[in-house]
């Protein structure tokens, strides 16, 4: 019986040999003792206990180093801003937190939308009855007492040539005041508190070359929609005002 631990041994030997052969130091001798050895056993055992065992070869130190990169290699596809990008931004986002705006007060008149400088309107109240005046212009309508002080009241419907303005129970008087003079405008409803940024202003375009020129400001844009900005000193010019 043949000790397969020697036939394991004389397999290693022939491996040994067979290197050495391919270096020029082959030993044919002990090749044949190899194979004569298992002669006997059964083929399939004697081809696989005569065939040299494959050890598997380490790869080379640099190899192994450059798939150790690529593994840990990641690809940054984020990129930091240079310093001119974030001062660039900074500007701009300082500039939008200082860009002057204004608050106006939004009104209507028939099917269009006009506005008011907030900071020109005192208070907004209800219609009350007019006493009529002589010898004023037709926008006219007549005056009011408000706590004590006389207030002359103006249709605006005739004075931007757009009507005569009709008392409804969404009517309101807008008193506004300037630095020397008080007067209540006659709208035919209140709409809203509205902030237009001044980039959001134009000056008013020449189709609006029917009504003075004194009496408009500008028009501007707020959320897809055109106002049409009224010149509160302009409304008083030609009227009738009370002196503070």
């Amino acid at each position: 019986m043949i000790d397969l631990a020697d036939i394991r041994k004389k397999a290693r030997a022939e491996k040994d040999v067979a290197a050495q052969g391919e270096s020029g130091d082959a030993a044919p001798d002990n090749c044949a003792a190899v194979r004569s050895s298992v002669q006997g056993v059964p083929n399939a055992q004697a081809e696989s206990l005569a065939k040299p065992t494959q050890v598997a070869v380490p790869p080379p130190a640099a190899e192994a180093a450059d798939a150790l990169e690529r593994l840990f290699s990641i690809e940054n596809s984020l990129q930091l801003a240079s310093e001119e990008i974030y001062f660039q931004g900074l500007s701009a986002a300082l500039d939008q937190a200082e860009e002057k705006s204004l608050e106006w007060l939004t009104f209507s008149l028939g099917n269009e939308e006009y506005a008011l400088d907030i900071g020109a309107v005192a208070e907004i109240i209800k219609p009350r009855d007019i006493t009529e005046i002589p010898r004023v212009p037709e926008h006219v309508m007549g005056i009011i007492s408000l706590r004590g002080v006389i207030v002359p009241i103006f249709d605006l419907k005739r004075r931007l040539r757009l009507g005569v303005a009709t008392s409804t129970p969404t009517s309101r008087i807008i008193i506004c005041q300037n630095e020397e003079a008080t007067a209540g405008l006659l709208v035919d409803g209140i709409s809203q508190v509205v902030r237009i940024s001044e980039r959001n202003i134009e000056p008013p375009p020449p189709m609006l070359a029917d009504i003075d020129v004194d009496l408009v400001a500008g028009v501007g844009r707020h959320q897809g929609r055109f106002l049409i900005l009224l010149n509160l000193e302009g409304l008083f010019n030609a009227g009738v005002t009370i002196r503070q």
